[in-house]
């Protein structure tokens, strides 16, 4: 619907009563455009995304992009095929990481890692790739942008990881997941209909350091 129409589906997450959105323009549209649009809908634009290739390589014109847009905040997304080139190996690529994410906020961007499952099912040693990410690259150079659907699906309770890192997290994905035998046909479900523990998790979110809690409906 975003790509067929943005203006009408902007229009309508602000009826709907949002706050604000995370995310880029569609195909097509110009990051002026995209940044009128949700100005005349009374819309926050609370980050964008970015990639690590593009931290490296192009920061100069991602920092253009994020004037344009009027945002400071960028979560990386995905990274598994980064860590894929080096043979599945974190420990070549987490150092790389940090460093592109001090050079991030020195020019003055706050960058977010975003997890998905793979993070649980990859370890460096006894620790889970997420926690080493999280332990090897300084607070102030990297935050956390907790997936709750993701931590279960990876295997773990999403209470205990928000709680973990409630005070490094200013964007957490709130998204569920759809109870057996549903999963099969989708594993997604809407916020509420699914298996995840929301007075858990916003009970362990409270004190810390979220400022927004993002939607994330996903389907396939």
């Amino acid at each position: 619907q975003m790509a067929e129409k943005p203006a009408e589906t902007i229009a309508a997450i602000a009826r709907m009563g949002y706050e604000g959105v995370e995310g880029g323009p569609p195909k097509g549209m110009g990051n002026a455009e995209f940044k009128k649009l949700l100005a005349d809908n009374g819309l926050k634009h609370v980050s964008g995304g970015t990639s690590f290739a593009d931290l490296k390589d192009n920061l100069a014109k991602t920092l253009d992009s994020c004037a344009e847009l009027g945002i400071d905040t960028l979560m990386i997304g995905w990274i598994k095929n980064e860590v894929d080139k080096r043979g599945g190996d974190w420990t070549k690529l987490v150092p790389e990481l940090k460093d592109v994410c001090a050079r991030a906020a020195e020019a003055g961007l706050r960058i977010l890692y975003h997890n998905h499952a793979y993070e649980f099912e990859m370890k460096v040693g006894d620790r889970y790739a997420l926690d080493y990410i999280y332990d090897n690259i300084p607070a102030e150079h990297l935050k956390a942008q907790i997936d709750t659907y993701w931590v279960k699906t990876g295997g773990e309770d999403p209470v205990a990881y928000v709680r973990k890192y409630a005070q490094r997290i200013p964007l957490l994905h709130i998204k569920d997941r759809a109870p057996k035998p549903q999963d099969e046909t989708c594993p997604f479900a809407e916020i509420g209909h699914g298996v995840l523990d929301w007075d858990g998790i916003f009970a362990a979110a409270q004190g810390g350091a979220i400022e927004w809690y993002l939607v994330e409906q996903d389907r396939w």
